[in-house]
């Protein structure tokens, strides 16, 4: 090993050098290799074909052939030990017919506390190439250290560089993620843990790619990354980004794209490859729907954030008279991440839609971002609405994380205006109601079409910030069942209304017996729309006397093809320990049964009026389906 800032060889088997701490290199690189080349160049002339082969014999041996140099750090974490997620897309990578001669493969491994490929260790990191011959250990180090210390992204990062003499360098971040806030990666071996973004800004800061020496690419092939946070950090190490705004489904990316990269292949064509094999694999699976990547011109990230700090320097200056108007585009605004009926835990919100609904009084402003926008967001394929390829933290769902929230983004330096409006925002959003509006007596019209209106008092109208609603089911012994929230209305004048029909899920099992069932809207898109239905799924072992359950989540679709619904898969409802989620199916057939349950509440005051603070009645109505049976959801 080599310690390129000390200039001494290291005997041990360390990746950090014992007097300076820096990253090692397995070989020594080649001093000042971009210098070098250009005074070979003048060698050639001066002195001949003899001394210029004489002068490259070091390079040609520390070279390795091809154009292009893709660096994968990949945290198996559990999509590899639970699901064999990397497993597959290395797979994916080795049959992809690469052109060896044109592309380099480096996959840095770890994290996860089985791989299921022999020649990864479970207890160790390693380094791999990928050729003709398959997958090649490089290096195996001496133990299991965090996958999310950022000295081992940048020792990926130094490696390839210093060893691997291309015209081009990429990066694919390989894992979980969980946007600005939360970061990126989830080590098994370190549970409460991720790579902040700040981390990401040291590991890039460790490597020789910057301003001036930028990596081409970027891609994040991991959950709710494409946001105008993340990539205002990129953009100072790399020329492009590819990143999803919604979670991923959990095959991730179609490694396939590979075969369509040689040495001619521009970083624009690249990404774009990245998104076509994205989009044809979601859409050749029926049942898969809710995906979205995008290719991001990363040198027009500062025209964006330049509009936007103008932007909410206006906002942020008339908060106090446009609060109400702000407060109800977001609330009905596209959002990223949704995991519960309660709340977007990550607070992500598609940018174009968001100003979209923003008050006409900053229309010029709202025009110059749109417009930004439009150039920074190059390439995209999606499938669901108002899905416009970069995304914005703004606080809005998670309330309880907003203090907490606020101070990692300080640290952002993202725009000052913004952050200031933000603050200024949530302040606003978690204090004190200024009126509690009883609706009662305010006229109510139905109509065949399943549409509910309401007609408002124009104080309402004027000041109100959100609006929502709640179906329930009223029971025999007049207790009140959820069954259905959403905020999917739409303000005409003074009459808010919204459509009920099609909202109410029931299930039926093999004797005809039925439920209304427990649900919350996901997403929708051009011709569908996607339901979350909460359930548990358990099992019995007679033989050794051992029960297991786990909380599930029902991925219900309505679409054209199917207005009754169907079941598309089944996954597990909890998030690991660093806000990071799994979204990979269950197979139903390794479970006896499937429970569907519902709570019962008196919602009802001691007048007779609905009241937000509902008395759980410590009732249960539910339905047991056994898997190996029909049953039916519609």
């Amino acid at each position: 090993m080599y310690c390129n800032n000390c200039k001494i060889v290291v005997s041990n088997n360390s990746k950090y050098c014992d007097n300076c701490g820096a990253p090692l290199s397995l070989k020594k690189p080649l001093k000042n290799k971009k210098k070098l080349i250009i005074i070979l160049s003048l060698l050639i002339i001066l002195f001949g074909g003899l001394i210029y082969v004489y002068a490259n014999k070091d390079k040609l041996f520390y070279s390795p052939s091809g154009k292009r140099t893709i660096m994968i750090y990949m945290i198996g974490s559990d999509l590899e030990s639970k699901y064999l997620a990397a497993t597959k897309d290395i797979n994916e990578i080795i049959d992809s017919s690469i052109n060896f001669n044109d592309i380099n493969i480096l996959i840095y491994t770890g994290g996860a506390k089985k791989w299921h490929i022999n020649d990864i260790p479970n207890d160790k990191q390693a380094l791999f190439k990928i050729d003709s011959n398959g997958l090649e250990k490089i290096e195996e180090f001496d133990s299991q250290n965090n996958m999310l210390d950022f000295n081992n992204l940048s020792f990926l990062l130094n490696y390839g560089y210093e060893n691997y003499n291309t015209e081009y360098y990429d990066l694919i971040l390989w894992d979980h993620g969980a946007g600005p806030i939360y970061g990126y990666g989830y080590d098994e071996y370190y549970k409460i843990d991720s790579m902040s973004l700040d981390e990401i800004k040291e590991a890039l800061d460790a490597s020789p790619f910057n301003l001036q020496n930028k990596l081409e690419f970027v891609g994040f092939d991991a959950c709710l990354m494409s946001s105008i946070e993340v990539a205002n950090v990129i953009s100072n190490y790399a020329s492009y980004m590819v990143a999803s705004q919604e979670f991923e489904p959990g095959n991730g990316w179609d490694y396939g794209f590979l075969k369509n990269i040689n040495k001619n292949t521009s970083s624009i064509d690249f990404g774009k490859s990245i998104i076509d094999s994205y989009g044809d694999y979601y859409e050749s699976k029926e049942y898969i729907k809710g995906y979205s990547m995008s290719l991001l011109d990363l040198d027009k990230v500062d025209r964006v954030v330049s509009n936007v700090d103008k932007l909410f320097s206006n906002v942020d200056s008339e908060l106090t008279s446009s609060f109400p108007s702000v407060s109800r585009g977001r609330s009905v605004a596209k959002s990223f991440g949704r995991l519960s009926s309660e709340s977007y835990l990550y607070d992500l919100v598609d940018l174009k839609d968001l100003i979209s609904r923003f008050p006409n009084e900053y229309e010029n402003n709202i025009n110059d971002l749109k417009s930004s926008l439009s150039d920074l967001v190059m390439y995209q394929k999606t499938d669901l609405d108002n899905t416009n390829g970069i995304s914005i933290y703004f606080p809005y769902e998670n309330k309880k994380e907003i203090k907490n929230n606020l101070k990692v983004y300080s640290n952002f330096n993202f725009s000052n205006n913004y952050y200031n409006f933000l603050e200024e925002f949530s302040t606003k959003l978690t204090g004190e109601k200024i009126s509690n509006w009883n609706l009662n007596n305010n006229e109510i019209k139905t109509f065949e079409n399943g549409e509910i209106a309401i007609t408002l008092d124009k104080d309402i109208v004027d000041n109100y910030s959100s609006a929502d609603y709640i179906i329930f089911e009223k029971t025999s012994d007049n207790y009140f069942i959820p069954i259905f929230n959403s905020n999917d209305v739409k303000l005409d004048g003074n009459v808010l209304s919204t459509t009920t029909s099609k909202k109410a899920i029931v299930a039926y099992d093999s004797l005809g017996n039925k439920l209304f069932l427990t649900s919350f809207l996901s997403s929708s898109g051009t011709n569908y729309v996607k339901y979350y239905l909460p359930a548990t799924l358990s099992k019995w072992d007679s033989e050794t006397f051992d029960f297991d359950m786990i909380s599930v989540y029902l991925e219900f679709i309505v679409d054209d093809e199917n207005p009754d619904g169907y079941v598309s898969s089944i996954f597990p409802m909890d998030l690991n320990d660093n806000n990071t989620y799994s979204k990979f199916e269950i197979d139903i057939t390794s479970w006896n049964t499937l429970s569907l349950l519902n709570f019962k509440y008196n919602i009802l005051d001691e007048y007779g009026n609905y009241t937000t603070d509902w008395e759980n009645s410590g009732e249960v109505q539910g339905i047991e389906l056994a898997t190996s049976k029909e049953f039916n959801i519609k």
